[in-house]
């Protein structure tokens, strides 16, 4: 049962309205919680609105190895990272962002794979005050 209990999603380190999730500064949207799962090599950030998880939910992944590919149109290129459609058989699968080898896949019920998604990226920032927000956490 303890095993159990230390598989579970705790509460993300947050500071100064966010949390940093690998490539990026994620800024928390108003009575956003944030929860962090760490496997060996990677993180995976999960967010939930103040309904649960049936309110809006959305994750991040961070590491190396995403189980998807950034193989669709490009959405954005912003401080050196590139986020592209991820699909997988056809489906859509979130966004890949990618930067000399490190990743986060952004997945959830707040993307649909539509044009409107760019705009969820301004609350992620990759340059340098993300980085320097990142910093200050660690």
């Amino acid at each position: 049962m303890l095993a159990a209990a230390a598989d579970e999603p705790g509460a993300a380190p947050t500071h100064d309205g966010g949390v940093c999730a690998g490539l990026a500064w994620v800024e928390l949207a108003q009575n956003e919680k944030a929860f962090i799962e760490r496997g060996p090599d990677f993180t995976v950030f999960r967010f939930e609105g103040p309904g649960g998880s049936t309110d809006h939910w959305w994750g991040v992944y961070g590491g190396n190895a995403a189980q998807v590919r950034g193989n669709g149109p490009l959405l954005l290129r912003r401080d050196g990272v590139s986020v592209r459609r991820a699909t997988e058989d056809g489906k859509f699968r979130g966004y890949l962002a990618e930067k000399s080898g490190s990743q986060n896949h952004f997945f959830g019920s707040v993307f649909d794979g539509s044009a409107k998604d760019k705009g969820f990226f301004d609350r992620i920032d990759s340059g340098p005050k993300g980085q320097a927000l990142c910093a200050k956490g660690r």
